[in-house]
């Protein structure tokens, strides 16, 4: 005897619906790992803390809604499984429910400082062609740092290029950081910093302002 399919009173458009939910969640928390793991900027950890919170609390109603059908149906020890199964997913979301306050509460201090003089130098400054800007962003507090991140078609020609057009813009490198990773330039109160990144295809560059009297010129 072939049984039809079970009675419910979900609506047709629901597991569709949360469906799609789990696709999306998934898919974004999966870009938020590709991204980190490549060292991109932007704020890919808020991203995967998002993701994790709304997967778990969407599991969370799944189970209990299922405990609590088994429990209309009589099937206490079923309901008690679904229910005890929602432990592991709640635990998920206070922690990252806890990661992503934290990131709040840590955003002013990380993003803090004053860049009304950087920017405009920062954002005046020539760049190599085949290069795109992905993230502008303030440093610490109590700081006038900022830092701009670029992807480059030919890493190779980055540092080449700066080192022409900035000196041409009156800009005096510090020899002593060529044979480093980080290149810094000077340029009355103001310090940039150049910096490639390999393993991500792309460069930041740093503008930060100091004290004049601190201020020592490179060699």
């Amino acid at each position: 005897m072939n049984l039809g399919p079970v009675a419910t009173d979900d609506p047709r458009y629901l597991l569709p619906v949360v469906s799609l939910a789990y696709v999306v969640t998934i898919g974004a928390a999966l870009l938020a790992i590709e991204q980190l793991t490549e060292y991109m900027p932007g704020a890919w950890l808020e991203v995967l803390g998002a993701a994790v919170l709304l997967l778990s609390l969407m599991t969370i109603a799944i189970l209990v809604r299922a405990a609590l059908r088994r429990r209309r149906e009589g099937l206490e020890r079923r309901a008690l499984l679904w229910g005890g199964s929602a432990i592991v997913p709640a635990a998920l979301a206070a922690l990252a429910l806890f990661s992503l306050v934290e990131s709040v509460q840590n955003a002013s201090l990380i993003s803090g400082a004053d860049v009304h003089l950087t920017r405009p130098v920062i954002e005046s400054l020539p760049r190599p062609p085949g290069t795109k800007l992905i993230d502008q962003r303030p440093g610490l507090a109590d700081t006038e740092t900022i830092y701009q991140d670029f992807t480059a078609q030919d890493l190779n020609s980055v540092v080449p290029f700066y080192e022409a057009h900035l000196t041409k813009d009156g800009w005096v490198e510090d020899k002593a950081s060529a044979a480093t990773d980080i290149l810094r330039f000077a340029k009355g109160a103001f310090v940039l910093a150049l910096e490639i990144n390999p393993p991500s295809g792309g460069y930041t560059l740093t503008v930060d302002h100091v004290n004049p009297d601190l201020l020592q010129s490179p060699p």
